[in-house]
């Protein structure tokens, strides 16, 4: 399938559905589009979530989790930690809010309108999970006011607390959904082609992810988050992953930015220093001419760089992580499930057999510590943001903050523990921004968002 063909398609006529006032106005003005074909719509939702796991939040996250390396333009700037209100302005407007969460509203919408519980259930997938990863991001955000058109044109910002909160029961909704469907052929499906059971696998997934975000505010998640893990994938065979194209008119992001802006975001000498001695370590860099490089075109080596390298929502290699977690954190053996973790992380990677073996059988206890470095290696290349988080979680790994920082957004020169509330939202929105920014005693780069408090 070529899969891009298409999507343009899919965004004008969503571009119709959000013009103006609610969906029920739209569905009742026979002068505009009033559906799109669900076939259509899940795979522009599907390849819209994709596209924002590679886009500039995650290549920042990678950055300030000092695994990229700024080498010129705006990346220098990130190395610094100058990271204003432009940052995450595309964003937070044609990625998320505009983008997937839009698309992924007239999906369930018109799903649920149809009684298609197979399209409400993917649809409830994707929103709950791109809203909390924004909420990981900038803690406070507008969710109940959010995408209303006309009736709420400056929504008010919803807790983080409360984000996380309706994201969990919009996956129990999801996976009641989807319980209730059976497969759909031919349904549009770019990830499952259609599986109801495996996207069951994948909300519980989530499920465990999430509830590891808030588990310092509720001790009692871990214990949830294993059920759920239990619950969800039993190999990398079902990850959730997108598959981009060779294609550049839908490839990789990463690749991409890669191939667009060259030389300007490379490898970390830090992250180098972790890897020695890990045989994932050619798959991840190259060094050019005296350079570290995250990319190199016409490199087939570098697995996470490739034009078809695939994104996954969420993946077997997370769930065993989460899982060794929370498993340690109640204090039950974590060792299998951080041998599973790793293990899937070198097969993901292509190590020879005996490599992988050699890595996983010296990995030692199986505490809090090793469990998140060896997830800060083992997510590269496609899981920045939940190693921003782990990190903000636990502390791991032990970062020294950059030498160079700024201070302009980050007055006490910490690792970021947040991103800034966008332009064009302190702009048009700034009373309820003002609103966000007291609820969770500021909002500059170095204010703890609730969760990781």
């Amino acid at each position: 399938m070529k899969i891009f063909n298409y999507i343009f398609i899919v965004c004008l006529a969503i571009g119709a559905l959000s013009c103006t006032g609610t969906l029920e106005d739209v569905n009742t003005d026979p002068s505009r589009l009033s559906s799109v074909d669900l076939r259509l719509l899940l795979p522009e939702v599907e390849a819209q979530a994709a596209n924002n796991m590679g886009f500039n939040p995650a290549r920042v996250a990678g950055i300030i989790m000092q695994q990229y390396n700024g080498l010129d333009a705006q990346q220098l700037d990130y190395n610094k930690y100058i990271l204003g209100e432009d940052a995450m302005n595309n964003y937070w407007r044609t990625g998320l809010y505009s983008g997937v969460l839009k698309s992924a509203q007239v999906l369930e919408s018109q799903a649920t309108a149809e009684a298609n519980p197979f399209y409400s259930g993917v649809a409830k997938i994707y929103f709950a999970s791109q809203l909390a990863d924004a909420a990981s991001m900038f803690g406070d955000i507008p969710n109940t006011e959010a995408l209303k058109g006309l009736e709420f044109v400056k929504p008010r910002y919803d807790s983080q607390e409360s984000i996380y909160a309706a994201a969990l029961t919009m996956l129990d909704n999801a996976i009641s959904d989807l319980s209730a469907s059976g497969d759909v052929s031919g349904g549009g499906d770019i990830i499952y082609g259609g599986s109801a059971s495996s996207w069951v696998k994948a909300a519980n997934g989530l499920k465990a992810r999430y509830l590891m975000h808030t588990v310092k505010r509720n001790a009692g998640n871990a214990a949830l988050a294993i059920a759920a893990a239990d619950a969800s994938f039993a190999s990398n065979a079902e990850n959730a992953s997108f598959p981009f194209e060779t294609a550049q008119t839908g490839n990789n992001p990463l690749a991409a930015f890669g191939q667009e802006r060259p030389n300007t975001l490379g490898i970390n000498p830090n992250f180098v220093t972790m890897l020695e001695g890990d045989p994932r370590a050619s798959k991840y860099y190259v060094e050019v001419e005296g350079v570290l490089q995250y990319f190199d075109l016409g490199n087939s080596n570098l697995v996470w760089a490739q034009d078809d390298s695939p994104m996954p929502l969420i993946s077997y290699t997370e769930v065993m992580f989460i899982k060794a977690e929370a498993q340690s954190m109640t204090g039950a053996d974590a060792s299998a499930s951080l041998a599973a973790a790793v293990q899937s992380s070198m097969d993901l990677n292509g190590i020879a057999a005996d490599d992988a073996t050699a890595y996983v059988s010296a990995l030692g206890s199986a505490d809090i510590q090793t469990i998140i470095e060896e997830a800060y290696k083992a997510y590269f290349g496609f899981n920045f943001l939940q190693t921003w988080t782990n990190y903000r979680r636990t502390g791991f790994p032990a970062l020294t903050p950059s030498a160079d920082a700024s201070p302009s957004f980050n007055p006490s020169g910490v690792v970021p523990q947040r991103y800034l509330y966008v332009e064009s939202e302190t702009q048009t929105n700034s009373d309820n921004v003002a609103a966000a920014s007291a609820n969770q005693g500021g909002s500059l780069l170095d204010n703890t968002l609730w969760a990781f408090q």
